[in-house]
């Protein structure tokens, strides 16, 4: 059976991350597991011990709360913990990792440098972040593209979600431009991305391609899905950046996470 790991803190942002996660593991019926992780650094009289214990008797009562099945894991840190969650994936053999994004305030500085930012920079293995409002259920479905063939790489995942929950996929492609751009070259766009969709099983599902001119990538896919009622926004990071290029860069997915209101994919 597949797994998901969900890195949970006890934060809003982590609570709405594991909310969703729920949700895609009963799509999926994959299984779920949470993780927390525990300071070596207890003060007071406390111990790591005692407080393992604490926290895993608060992750069942929110767990129960919410009616969510997983599975719990308290564990004690001992390395940068972006570095931990990923080796558990690992482990566990997860196919999808989940944690909380940093901050509802998609202007605060805190998420440079967060666990969030890490994970989404490092992770090899998809990545689910939570945001503002959690999903307990996915109605429209966003997947952006391009015409570089890793865009493609989460399209038979997304297909199938849409499948088993009947929503629909609004494919988008922005071109960025601060100009008109003529409607020869949208067309001729349109075209290419169409051809390369061919190979796509598309049956049974509602779904459409949209190319969408914006000045700022970024500013195109958060204004689309803030006009079309996206419940999730997945995107494919690029490539050829290396670890360190990936953790200086300021790319268009995390403008997005930055800014989108609702749990975005990265695979």
């Amino acid at each position: 059976m597949k797994t998901i790991l969900c890195a949970f803190d006890f934060s809003k942002q982590s609570e709405n991350a594991l909310i969703t996660s729920w949700t895609i593991s009963r799509i999926f019926n994959w299984e779920l597991n949470v993780i927390y992780f525990i300071s070596p650094k207890v003060y007071g009289l406390s111990t790591p011990e005692v407080e393992k214990k604490e926290k895993e008797n608060k992750l069942m009562n929110f767990l129960n709360e919410h009616r969510i099945d997983a599975k719990v894991h308290i564990k004690i840190s001992s390395n940068h913990i972006p570095y931990e969650i990923i080796e558990m994936a690992k482990q566990l053999n997860s196919s999808l990792i989940s944690i909380g994004r940093s901050s509802y305030d998609i202007e605060d500085a805190n998420f440079i440098g967060s666990n969030a930012l890490s994970l989404k920079s490092i992770s090899e293995i998809p990545t689910l972040f939570g945001t503002r409002k959690p999903k307990t259920s996915f109605k429209n479905i966003l997947l952006t593209i391009n015409e570089k063939s890793y865009s493609f790489e989460p399209l038979i995942f997304t297909i199938e979600l849409a499948k088993l929950t009947d929503a629909k996929l609004h494919l988008l492609n922005i071109i960025e431009s601060p100009y008109n751009v003529p409607i020869e070259e949208i067309q001729l766009q349109e075209g290419k991305l169409s051809e390369n969709l061919k190979n796509y099983n598309f049956k049974d599902i509602d779904w459409q391609l949209k190319i969408v001119v914006s000045e700022e990538a970024s500013k195109g896919i958060l204004e689309y899905a803030n006009n079309n009622e996206i419940d999730l926004i997945i995107m494919s990071r690029r490539k050829s950046l290396n670890i360190l290029e990936r953790l200086f860069y300021s790319s268009v997915t995390q403008r997005v996470l930055r800014g989108a209101l609702v749990p975005v994919l990265l695979f």
